[in-house]
């Protein structure tokens, strides 16, 4: 249990802590927020994504302009 603490409030445990704050933060605006219950399959659908965008904001920071090549159609 203290070995847990000490990870928990050291300098990687504080940043993991912001990390998912952040991404809450960012993913809690009123079209993000999954409205559905998880009880169906569509609510299920809805809070898995959620979570996907809480994990990984920070590819939503990615722009297509930021890259070597120029995608053409």
């Amino acid at each position: 249990m203290i070995g847990f603490l000490r990870d928990v409030f050291s300098v990687r445990g504080m940043m993991i802590a912001v990390y998912f704050l952040i991404g809450v933060f960012l993913n809690t605006a009123a079209p993000h927020l999954p409205t559905h219950a998880p009880a169906s399959v569509a609510g299920l659908h809805s809070w898995v994504q959620w979570i996907f965008s809480v994990l990984f904001w920070p590819l939503g920071l990615w722009k297509p302009e930021l890259t070597l090549g120029k995608w053409t159609p």
